[in-house]
């Protein structure tokens, strides 16, 4: 059998929860995709959880529950500055796509979608050149570079090795 181009291009998927998922339900959701492999880039998306109480008479005062939210994926532990509400993944290939379904059914206690397309850039965008300049080594970070950020606190490279 010829394998086509579709069989071993990447494939771009969101993850779209009807609710917003706790650390702990993210966290595990993650994982299971994670174990799943396959798995190139991973971007969570969602509201941001605020450190300290942003207006009204609580105004700058410190939030208690949104302290030290980690999330552990693979190897690395990544603070979490938004409640999860979408989950972008890129796939090795089409292949992986049920093993994914799977992961999502067997952690999320409630319905989603899977929707296929293209999420992620694929070519050097002016952010990625601010910050990396011509020659970008890391093809998996492309895109995800955040503008305003000082430093790159939100982006971890998990590892190629899997226990």
């Amino acid at each position: 059998m010829v394998a086509n181009r579709s069989d071993t291009e990447p494939v771009q998927i969101e993850i779209f929860p009807r609710r917003l998922l706790t650390p702990e339900t993210a966290q595990r959701v993650l994982n299971e995709i994670y174990k799943e492999g396959g798995v190139t880039r991973i971007m969570v998306q969602g509201p941001s959880l605020s450190k300290v109480i942003p207006y009204g008479p609580g105004r700058g005062l410190p939030i208690e529950e949104n302290r030290d939210l980690l999330l552990e994926v693979g190897d690395q532990a990544l603070e979490l500055r938004v409640k999860v509400g979408r989950i972008w993944l890129e796939l090795e290939n089409e292949e992986y796509l049920e093993g994914v379904k799977a992961a999502c059914e067997r952690t999320l206690p409630f319905p989603f979608e899977l929707k296929k397309g293209t999420l992620f850039h694929t070519k050097s965008t002016i952010s990625d050149y601010a910050k990396y300049g011509d020659d970008i080594k890391d093809k998996r970070i492309l895109g995800l570079v955040d503008p305003k950020a000082k430093i790159e606190r939100d982006l971890a490279v998990l590892s190629d090795e899997r226990e």
